[in-house]
């Protein structure tokens, strides 16, 4: 009998492959989900940590920087540098303003650049000419790395200059954009003015900034009692608070306002980005910040510790939860927490004031 069979043909056929339900799946996409919500923060707070580690190393060469300019030249590089005698224009800029703001204009990172291995981009800028001259625009909007805060969002790019058209430097406008413009290179660092803001100074004493100025009704005159302001000459002997006891740099973040590392135009302002209740304020604050209370201020006592919600654009402000990176006068970085007691803060703030600093 011939076989017939090819091969077992016995037995049920196997069953279809079996798939996911509906639900297995909602369950599957639920737990991702709750994976990526724990996960997401704790690479955040990651992320963050990075960015506030690389601004403290910002800080640090800049400490490093300021000290090898002391060595070399016995002190501390000003805030900004010009001659509140001179008088005229130059490339389309007037001045004196009402704060005495004349030519060069140099800021302390210009003068820095030497000592922070940027000996090339110092070279190519003409210090016998004003810092917004057009011979100098290549070296003003030359973006640095150094003088920026990762965490900061307000904008790392070069920025042009605002000015004010009311003729008032104690409460500035903003009128918009020079013409032609003057852009400059950003900067998230800005120097301490101390208690007092030299940018708010009446033009009667704003010559010279070491002068004290007589506020009526007002025991205490309006003294700059910070390391950094226009041709300051501040020594380690100025310090006399001590240098681990006084801020020299703090932040200021772009999404508050505009600061830079580069000069300081007559007329200049600093308006407030969208959003803030605040006003802006004229040239000096570009690379300066101040504590409070300032004397005008009495009797609101107007202290701005960093990151306050004030918004002005003459204090600290970082985007760190929590707080803001300083540099101290001896070179080391601290973070100060927004919640630092106020008084503690413009202790810190003022060189040879003689307060005692607390720990909170």
């Amino acid at each position: 009998m011939m076989n017939t069979e090819l091969g077992s043909t016995s037995g049920a056929a196997p069953a279809g492959r079996r798939g996911f339900s509906l639900m297995e799946l909602l369950v599957v996409i639920a737990i991702i989900g709750v994976l990526i919500a724990l996960l997401l923060p704790a690479v955040q707070s990651a992320r963050e940590a990075a960015r506030r580690a690389q601004c403290t190393n910002n800080l640090k060469q800049l400490g490093l920087a300021m000290h090898h300019y002391e060595s070399a030249l016995g002190v501390f590089p000003p805030s900004y540098v010009g001659d509140p005698g001179a008088s005229g224009t130059a490339f389309g800029v007037g001045f004196p303003d009402e704060n005495r703001n004349t030519l060069p204009g140099f800021a302390w990172g210009m003068l820095l650049l030497p000592f922070a291995e940027q000996a090339t981009l110092f070279a190519s800028v003409n210090v016998d000419l004003p810092c917004w001259a057009p011979d100098n625009s290549t070296g003003a909007r030359t973006t640095l790395s150094l003088f920026l805060c990762p965490s900061a969002t307000g904008g790392d790019d070069p920025f042009a200059l605002h000015r004010y058209s009311n003729g008032d430097a104690m409460a500035p406008n903003d009128g918009g954009p020079f013409a032609p413009e003057i852009v400059f290179s950003r900067s998230h660092y800005v120097t301490n003015a101390g208690i007092n803001q030299p940018w708010g100074r009446s033009p009667a004493y704003s010559a010279d900034f070491d002068v004290p100025e007589p506020i009526p009704g007002v025991p205490e005159p309006h003294r700059i009692d910070g390391p950094f302001y226009r041709n300051s000459r501040t020594r380690v002997a100025s310090v006399r608070d001590g240098l681990s006891n006084t801020i020299f740099l703090g932040e200021k973040s772009s999404v508050l306002c505009d600061s830079t590392w580069v000069g300081v135009v007559p007329f200049s302002c600093t308006p407030p980005k969208p959003g803030w209740p605040s006003d802006p304020n004229s040239g000096g604050n570009l690379v300066g910040a101040h504590s409070g209370p300032d004397v005008r201020d009495h009797p609101d006592v107007i202290i701005h510790a960093p990151n306050h919600p004030f918004g002005h654009t003459d204090e600290m402000f970082a985007e760190h939860p929590g707080g803001a990176n300083v540099l101290l006068g001896d070179g080391s970085v601290r973070f100060v927490k927004e919640s630092i007691h106020p008084w503690t803060w413009v202790a810190l703030s003022t060189r040879d004031r003689g307060e005692v600093i607390s720990e909170d």
